[in-house]
Formats: structure tokens, C-alpha cells, sequence
């Protein structure tokens, strides 16, 4: 699998990479609202974008389709998407610009409050490949 389509950077896009990257919150497409929209903090010629979404619950071929959507607006400057979901279909179809990535929180108690750093701390991040992890 080829993930966020990093191999077609050049190597002046790769030495961006993640210094020269803002991350901002939700943005507005025509499409749609992209969740976590990551670019370069100064162009010079074109823009590099990578585009995330989150979902609560289990993802499904919808939601790809949705990512794959919002990444197609953007056209060659968008280098891909990630999508982060609680769960994943036992069998999937990821697309090639796009990384799924499975999220779970470790020994976690649902009554408790927790402050960011220990929920951090918590986040376990999976990477998954076509069919499952």
C-alpha cells in the first residue's frame, strides 16, 4: 500500500516535512467540512496539502468515498488524506492516497476526566492495510 502518495513528493517537498506544515481545524468545501486540514505555512509556488478525517464510530466505504471527494478538490496539490476511525470493515478497499488509521484508548476509564496530556498519552494509533491491520 502506498501511504499519502509520499513517494511522488520530490525531494524538496520531503524536506518540508513537518516544519514548514500548519495544521488548522475544521474547513469548509464545497463538498463539505474536512475535519483536520494540514498545508504549508508559506507557498512559494503551489501549495502541499493533506487532508484528515475523524470518525467517532466504525468508518465505511462512504467515508472513503467522502475523503476521496474533499482530496479531488484540491487536485495535485493535495498529496492525500488520512482517515481515523474507532473501527474499520473486516474487509476494505483503501484507496492508494489515502492511510486508514484505527484509534483506541489504552486502559482508559469512561467516568473518569482526563486533562489532553494523559488522553494523549492514552491514543493508540494503528495503521491499517488493505483487509485489515
Amino acid at each position: 500500500m502506498e501511504i499519502l502518495s509520499l513517494q511522488k513528493l520530490s525531494l524538496e517537498e520531503k524536506r518540508k516535512i513537518p516544519q514548514d506544515f500548519e495544521i488548522l481545524g475544521e474547513k469548509a468545501l464545497p463538498e463539505g467540512f474536512v475535519d483536520i486540514f494540514i498545508k504549508l505555512k508559506h507557498p512559494q509556488t503551489s501549495n502541499i496539502y493533506l487532508l484528515v478525517e475523524v470518525k467517532r464510530g466504525k468508518a465505511s466505504t462512504k467515508d472513503f468515498q467522502q475523503l476521496q471527494n474533499y482530496i479531488c478538490e484540491f487536485g495535485n496539490e493535495c498529496k492525500g488524506g488520512i482517515l481515523i476511525a474507532k473501527d474499520f470493515p473486516r474487509r476494505i478497499s483503501i484507496p492508494d492516497n489515502i492511510m486508514a488509521m484505527k484509534y483506541s484508548f489504552e486502559n482508559m476509564d469512561r467516568e473518569s476526566e482526563y486533562a489532553f496530556e494523559e488522553l494523549f498519552n492514552m491514543l493508540n494509533l494503528e495503521v491499517m492495510q488493505n483487509g485489515r491491520s
